[in-house]
């Protein structure tokens, strides 16, 4: 049960009502610390009723009641903050009530001791039940959950942590040939094909969960040596024609633009000049591979399509023709699940063997029947195994998890349920549940999408998920997220540039589905792919997230959102123009945390004053909105705002100072907020509001202007990542002085106005800058050899416009942690580079660009020894390729863009240079021309 954390949340609220605000009780004392006492009840319920509740329909009868009673208590205050306690926070003198005001107030307050009467009772009627459902429950109990967050900051999880985000790539390519050893063979032998061979279909057919996706990654991956060009392609259930094949087009040929639409036939004339892979990932109907099949050419040149799917009939269609087969991939066996199985509970470092374990409790016959109950399905044997790693390894508890899944299989509705959702759902019930909301959060994205783990983060903390543990939040939250994986139940997309914390992550489909499956039980959550959809809302749902055109100032659209409880709203394609429904809209949710808007947009549009009635709003987000004005005074008002987020408006916005009195922010996003006419120049009035004040800020990514001047930058000493745009000399000491103190960065962007303005950088030390990974500079560096110190953990480097005359590779290849280069548009402007034998020990991918004075270049012996991607492009007066590239035998992808001299000395076989470039994989090799 989710609602677990909400009622953690409603008594560290009520708490501060008592302990902080009781000036504001108005006589509704009693009242309150009554509530305080049922909430306490509730969380210990919770934590019982929890793990109990799979035992009988009459206890989820019970449940239900609670769960109501919750909702109502998380209502009673919101209203009663929004009523009693915020109006008061804007007088001078709030605790000097008179006794007009008092009298005035009695109403009210007489309403808020009834409601909170009200739930009293209802708690009284749920205790006096709890015999009925055979247990009891204290009332000066304090709820706890299956684990504790205390467990998530323990150093010796953090370091399993980072050494299996540093491995699991090659740790799930592993359980891939462990599991499936023969099917790869085979797929393989079927994608290797030679010049003159016919374009053949390959299908890859499986129920869900059966391994379909990691058997065509690891096939993928081993032959992608053999051909030109490649993509991978998840398709799921939501087939967008132009949009799949836009994924194909610049994964494909990655240096050609692909604006407006594509067709078959222009996709088909690129494609047929290449020997291509292409993998299309979980097919679900016939519709998309008819669609896209034209696509295709067969013109004999050993092209292969491969695509997996769950429905033999989308297999059949595609293997039409007569060069096409059909692979079944079938279950595991006992042998190798049991192999998984106990690989997942007791990685190789472990001090206690598997086997000894599996002895030391009944000779294996528990790990038989739990594996069994898996169906030889890799992804129930791995959830469930991850689950058992995460608990204490005991005969009484492992039991205790084996009756668990027998009570849940038993109860799987086979028409509604995939194959192995019984232990999916039970590794979800095992979660502490701190973590349990974490998860079900996940329901509000779409299937197949990316999720940024930085604004995942932003939803989570907005929600106030995040228990405090003497960490930044943002700490706290990456770790709730890191256990997530650990335990298998979110899976990594990208990693950041250290190769250990994560960028971005996604959910496997059938786990969405126990996360969207559990969230409507709950009434936690509901998505929307329609308007039309969102009649549903009469369910109660506390979130809602919709994936579809909505027209904001249409009265039938907004009529729709009917259950004005609601506490995060989140809309993508939203039209937006003057209209007397916006304020509607703002105006009828004022519950909400999270409220994120991400336009399409017909005409300028301001915010109504009604804005400001979203008191308990966290997060806010308007992004790629054509927003000009925000209603006056109404963002002062939002006073627990944490994320404000206004990137991209495309529009003359104005900001009133307003905004500088939101000191709660800890994410401000105020960049490419200009005019339609760019030409016109900047036209907000950001340059004379002061930022100083913002001192939990975390995040920054905002335009330079005379605000720097008044000092308030070098107070923001909690920021993490900062970003400053369109800097000018004039503001070099300001920003020098502050970034020196700012030593928790992690992220730090600069960019000069011009290719010609000097970048705003006196003298900078970065020694103690322990944890600045990334770092992005724009602009010119004066002075380069004296002028930066670079710091020594820096993985990620770009520059452009620096116009840095002296060779910057002795400095730059002594960077122990540097794994990503960039020197972009007139970064260098000498002729002669040279990496030295050793270094660049780390590097791996290397981009020099538009550096166009450069004539030698030199790789030394043992330089580069890590390179894995070398990109060369506009370097119209390199001589040649560097003798000491075919060394380099790392190298995977070698790209050179608009040089006709060096790609003429590339020819294949007769080229000058075909010595020192042929150990590149075929695939990897890539000329363009402009």
């Amino acid at each position: 049960m989710a609602e677990g954390a909400v009622v953690k949340i409603l008594l560290e609220t009520v708490k501060n009502l008592i302990m902080d605000e009781a000036y504001f009780l108005l006589g509704v004392e009693g009242k309150i610390e009554s509530l305080q006492r049922d909430l306490e009840w509730m969380s210990a319920s919770i934590t019982e009723a929890g793990e109990t509740l799979k035992s009988g329909q009459k206890l989820k009868v019970w449940v239900k009641q609670l769960r109501g009673i919750i909702f109502e208590s998380e209502d009673v205050i919101d209203d009663f903050i929004l009523e009693i306690v915020h109006p008061k926070r804007f007088q001078k003198d709030p605790k000097a009530l008179t006794a007009v005001r008092t009298v005035l107030q009695l109403p009210s307050v007489h309403k808020y001791g009834k409601r909170i009467q009200k739930i009293n009772t209802r708690v009284k009627e749920l205790q006096d039940n709890n015999k009925k459902f055979g247990f009891e429950i204290s009332a000066n109990t304090t709820g706890g959950s299956a684990g504790s967050s205390n467990q998530l900051t323990s150093p010796s999880l953090q370091q399993r942590i980072k050494a299996r985000r540093a491995a699991i790539a090659a740790e799930e390519i592993e359980d891939a040939i462990d599991i499936h050893g023969d099917s790869v063979r085979q797929v393989m032998s079927l994608l290797r094909g030679d010049k003159g061979d016919a374009l053949r279909i390959i299908s890859i057919v499986g129920m869900g969960g059966v391994g379909k996706t990691a058997l065509s990654r690891k096939v993928f991956m081993n032959v992608m040596d053999n051909f030109d060009c490649l993509a991978f392609v998840y398709i799921s259930k939501e087939y967008i024609s132009q949009k799949h094949k836009k994924i194909i087009m610049d994964k494909c040929f990655p240096s050609i633009s692909c604006e407006g639409e594509l067709s078959n036939k222009r996709l088909y004339e690129h494609l047929k000049e290449k020997k291509y892979l292409i993998v299309l990932d979980d097919l679900w109907d016939t519709q998309a591979w008819n669609d896209l099949k034209s696509s295709f050419p067969n013109v004999d040149n050993g092209s292969r399509v491969l695509l997996t799917t769950r429905h033999k009939g989308v297999a059949n269609t595609a293997s039409s023709s007569s060069n096409t087969d059909i692979h079944k991939l079938a279950a595991i066996n006992d042998v190798e699940g049991r192999e998984l199985f106990l690989k997942k509970i007791f990685p190789s470092n472990s001090i206690i063997t598997s086997e000894q374990f599996v002895r030391s409790i009944d000779g294996g016959d528990l790990v038989k029947q739990m594996v069994e109950k898996c169906c030889g399905l890799p992804l129930a044997v791995d959830v469930l195994g991850s689950l058992l790693s995460s608990e204490e390894k005991s005969r009484h508890k492992w039991r205790k998890v084996n009756e668990d899944a027998s009570l849940h299989l038993s109860q799987v509705d086979s028409e509604h349920y995939y194959e192995c959702s019984g232990i999916l759902a039970l590794s979800y019930d095992y979660l502490p549940q701190h973590l349990k909301p974490c998860f079900l959060y996940m329901s509000l994205f779409p299937e197949a999408r990316e999720i940024s783990a930085t604004r995942l983060f932003q939803y989570w903390i907005a929600e106030g998920f995040i228990e405090d543990t003497g960490k930044s939040l943002e700490d706290t939250a990456e770790d709730y997220l890191e256990e997530l994986i650990k335990r298998s139940l979110v899976q990594v997309s990208k990693f950041r540039c250290d190769g250990i914390r994560v960028k971005t992550c996604r959910v496997h489909n059938l786990l969405r589905h126990i996360s969207v499956t559990e969230s409507e039980c709950d009434q936690f959550s509901q998505m929307y792919g329609s308007i039309d959809e969102l009649y549903k809302i009469q369910n109660r749902s506390r979130r809602v997230a919709v994936y579809s055109k909505i027209d904001v100032t249409n009265e039938q659209h907004i009529s729709k959102f009917r259950y004005t409880r609601i506490r995060s709203l989140m809309c993508q394609r939203v039209r937006f123009t003057e209209g007397t429904y916006l304020s509607s809209l703002f105006g009828g949710f004022k519950s909400l945390r999270v409220l994120e808007f991400y336009g399409y947009t017909e005409g300028r549009v301001s915010l109504p004053k009604e804005v400001g009635e979203l008191i308990h709003l966290r997060y806010l987000s308007l992004e790629n909105t054509k927003l000009e004005k925000i209603g006056t005074g109404c963002l002062s008002k939002l006073v627990n705002l944490e994320t404000l987020n206004l990137k991209d408006c495309i529009g003359k916005l104005k900001l009133d100072d307003e905004i500088w009195r939101l000191c709660q922010l800890r994410n401000l996003y105020l960049v490419n907020i200009t005019p339609e006419n760019k030409s016109s120049g900047w036209k907000g009035t950001i340059d004379k509001l002061d930022i100083g004040d913002l001192a939990n800020l975390q995040l920054l990514v905002i335009q330079a202007g005379d605000w720097i001047d008044s000092g308030g930058l070098k107070r923001l000493n909690s920021l993490r990542k900062l970003r400053i745009e369109n800097c000018l000399s004039s503001h070099s000491v300001e920003i020098s002085k502050a970034i020196a103190n700012f030593t928790n960065l992690e992220s730090l962007v600069l960019t000069s106005k011009n290719s010609s303005t000097p970048l705003p950088l006196a003298p900078i030390q970065f020694s103690s800058h322990k944890s600045l990974l990334r770092l992005h500079l724009k602009g010119n560096i004066l002075g380069w050899t004296g002028s930066i110190s670079f710091p020594t953990m820096l993985c990620k480097l770009r520059l452009e416009w620096s116009r840095i005359e002296k060779d910057p590779m002795p400095i730059l290849e002594k960077l122990p942690s540097l794994t990503f280069l960039h020197l972009g548009l007139y970064a260098y402007e000498g002729k002669r580079m040279v990496c030295s034998g050793g270094g660049f020990a780390r590097l791996q991918t290397l981009e020099i660009v538009s550096s166009e004075n450069l004539e030698e270049w030199i790789i030394e012996d043992k330089a580069l020894k890590s390179l894995a991607s070398l990109e060369i492009c506009n370097c119209q007066n390199l001589e040649m390729i560097p003798d000491g590239l075919q060394q380099l035998t790392t190298l995977k992808n070698l790209t050179v863009v608009n040089m006709p001299h060096l790609q003429s000395r590339m020819t294949e076989e007769v080229g000058e240079d075909w010595n020192k470039i042929q150990h590149v994989p075929e695939s990897g090799r890539r000329v363009y021309g402009y």
